[in-house]
């Protein structure tokens, strides 16, 4: 097994990201849910007016998000793909202590699963690149509908990715090759695009 690049260290983790229900992410679902005023705020990243599978209060991460829509066809036809499929996920910006990016299952209610997506502050194309490392995850578990808990996760994880040695969090961490190769897809396409100028 190669190592992975250097942008995708430690990025999806399962003992404490995906099968945590982590206080703040479970706070801001609920006011996500519940207060009209926030989810006005989380406004759509693409244009389906129906159900946004992405959502997020973060301005900056929002913006790069629809700056990565435009640029590349990779990203477009992961989030064409969530559009489609059962998950909701939450985009949050990390910590500065934390991983450049990490996912985690959060609950499956209503029929629904939704999942909160973590990316670290980078430079603007390696966080749209992260962006659709995590994204593709999500596709991943939108594409397995017997992923319905961290328990099922970690068996499906198993069964399609590997191990991620590198992973400085707590716990056991996962990837797949589809994630980086989605990942460096989009960062090759952002590159080119910025060299267009």
């Amino acid at each position: 097994m190669r190592p992975v690049p250097w942008g995708w260290l430690a990025a999806c983790h399962c003992g404490g990201m995906f099968t945590r229900h982590d206080a703040r992410s479970l706070l801001l679902l609920c006011l996500l849910i519940a207060t009209p005023s926030l989810s006005m705020a989380a406004e759509p990243i693409a244009e389906n007016p129906r159900r946004p599978p992405i959502r997020s209060t973060d301005r900056r991460l929002r913006a790069l998000l629809e700056e990565g829509l435009r640029t590349s066809p990779t990203l477009r036809a992961l989030v064409a793909r969530l559009y489609a499929s059962d998950v909701v996920v939450y985009l949050q910006c990390n910590g500065p202590a934390g991983p450049d990016g990490r996912l985690t299952f959060l609950s499956s209610v209503g029929g629904y699963r939704y999942l909160v997506v973590r990316v670290s502050r980078l430079a603007r194309m390696q966080q749209i690149a992260m962006m659709a490392h995590e994204l593709q995850h999500a596709v991943e578990i939108a594409e397995t509908p017997a992923i319905v808990d961290g328990a099922s996760l970690v068996r499906e994880y198993r069964r399609i990715g590997y191990e991620n040695p590198w992973s400085q969090l707590p716990g056991v961490s996962f990837d797949t090759k589809a994630a980086i190769r989605a990942g460096e897809q989009v960062l090759r396409e952002l590159m080119l695009d910025d060299s267009s100028y």
